[in-house]
């Protein structure tokens, strides 16, 4: 299903940029799709090249099948941009059950960042010792990049249909030079979550660094501006200390295959929380 998909893609002027991350315990590939001026449009990481494929051919599904819908009103208010109009909450994969699984747990991730920073409810900082930290090897190699990592973890339950999802948000914070990078990550199972949300803390640092231009648009003027402002984050995150935690509840959801059933869409939206493109340059949600 992949070659197929990648032979398609190809021909949009589309290039995809390959590299290995070699580590005692196992090879990674990182794969990259680029646009026609170079620039990375979307990209996958795993520990074998065809799943790194995989990955990045459907964040590039998705970010291709949002375009689309952005521009068409009558599309955007079926996929709830009249709600929030923006990526989030969105997944797309090439299993129905499980790309509404993905979608569920974005939803949730959002929730519960913008909970924890605007509405200042608490959430677990652990150790890096502790029995819920399990660094594999790709995961110490990204925290290696850092100064100092620490390390959140909220567990929510959301009703789904007949069913009830734990979801468990992780959040990593690394710190470098007096910026701190964040990093999240949503799962129903442990996996390799701390993985996720560490290579994400690691990207936002490369993206500080080869970006030196104050960038206006979010999220890289976040990026920007919280790459040298680790201390006003920090003092967000001591903010929050309410204990009491509302459950969470779907607003919009909705699921449908694509291209003759190849793919499927699906993006959900929870109630009661603040998109995180908005508010001031300062609200360190990114």
């Amino acid at each position: 299903m992949i070659l197929p998909l990648l032979r398609s893609i190809s021909s949009e002027n589309i290039d995809l940029q390959e590299s290995v991350l070699r580590l005692a315990e196992n090879d990674y590939w990182q794969s990259t799709f680029l646009d026609e001026s170079g620039h990375p449009i979307c990209g996958g990481f795993g520990p074998s090249q065809e799943i790194a494929r995989k990955i990045a051919s459907a964040e590039f599904l998705e970010r291709r099948f949002f375009r689309k819908i952005s521009q068409d009103n009558s599309l955007g208010s079926t996929w709830g941009l009249d709600h929030i109009p923006t990526g989030c909450g969105f997944a797309v994969g090439f299993d129905r059950a499980n790309t509404i699984q993905r979608s569920v747990c974005e939803a949730v991730e959002r929730w519960v960042m913008s909970q924890w920073i605007d509405n200042k409810k608490w959430i677990e900082r652990l150790p890096e010792n502790s029995d819920l930290v399990e660094l594999d090897s790709a995961s110490a190699h990204f925290r290696d990049q850092f100064d100092d990592v620490w390390y959140f973890m909220k567990t929510v339950h959301i009703p789904l249909g007949t069913q009830v999802l734990e979801v468990k948000v992780a959040q990593t914070m690394g710190f470098k030079d007096g910026g701190i990078f964040p990093g999240s990550s949503a799962q129903t199972t442990y996996g390799s979550i701390w993985q996720h949300s560490l290579l994400e803390s690691y990207r936002h640092l490369l993206a500080y660094r080869n970006n030196p231009k104050q960038v206006q648009s979010f999220p890289s003027n976040k990026v920007a501006f919280f790459g040298k402002n680790a201390q006003i984050a920090i003092r967000q995150i001591a903010e929050a200390t309410d204990l009491k935690w509302d459950q969470p509840r779907i607003r919009f959801f909705n699921v449908e295959s694509q291209d003759n059933g190849s793919y499927f869409v699906a993006r959900t939206i929870l109630a009661d929380w603040e998109s995180w493109h908005g508010g001031s340059l300062e609200r360190f949600l990114y």
